[in-house]
């Protein structure tokens, strides 16, 4: 009986034997497991520092764009100022009240396709700042819904300037102008 239990303690002792050689296996796989807890704290200290150095980058960025949004919008006013100059203003009529004894009637004046085609030409070359504007084509017999390169001479900054525009339905297309300092070598 003796030897019964011997053997029985015997193969307990075993078994918790093997189990502890378990244990201890796993244990070394869970101290790993602190060394990939302190190479992901260090991961995500670099991917912290990445950040705050992209967000600096980020920042230069918008910076830099907001101080070229800023040149541009300078180039602008100084542009619609130029503008503001070539727009020509035309005041109100001043209207008196109708008197019983002077009544005056207008008759509407008809305005040629030519003298349209003139009007609409000159009016884009004032708008982008020509001034001088001399129309060297002849529109006598010009139409409205034509395709007409219309010849012109002006002056934009003290230069003169000569070229074309392009007309199509009595609006502007395109208008090629070069200052005559380009004509010459």
């Amino acid at each position: 009986m003796f030897s019964l239990f011997f053997a029985a303690l015997l193969v307990g002792y075993v078994l918790v034997h093997l189990r502890l050689l378990r244990f201890e296996e796993h244990l070394q796989k869970l101290a790993g497991i602190r060394g990939l807890d302190d190479r992901l704290r260090s991961l995500d200290d670099r991917l912290r520092q990445l950040a705050e150095s992209m967000d600096k980058v980020r920042l230069d960025r918008v910076e830099g764009q907001l101080a070229r949004l800023h040149d541009d919008l300078e180039d602008l006013r100084e542009a619609t100022t130029d503008v503001r100059h070539a727009v020509v203003q035309i005041p109100q009529p001043v209207l008196a009240a109708p008197s019983e004894a002077a009544v005056v009637t207008v008759a509407p004046t008809a305005e040629t396709a030519g003298e349209r085609l003139i009007g609409v030409v000159e009016r884009r070359l004032l708008q982008l700042g020509y001034r001088e504007v001399q129309i060297l084509s002849r529109l006598d017999e010009a139409r409205l819904e034509q395709d007409l390169e219309v010849q012109v001479e002006c002056e934009l900054g003290g230069m003169p300037v000569k070229g074309r525009v392009r007309v199509r339905n009595g609006a502007v297309l395109d208008v090629a102008l070069q200052t005559v300092a380009q004509m010459f070598p």
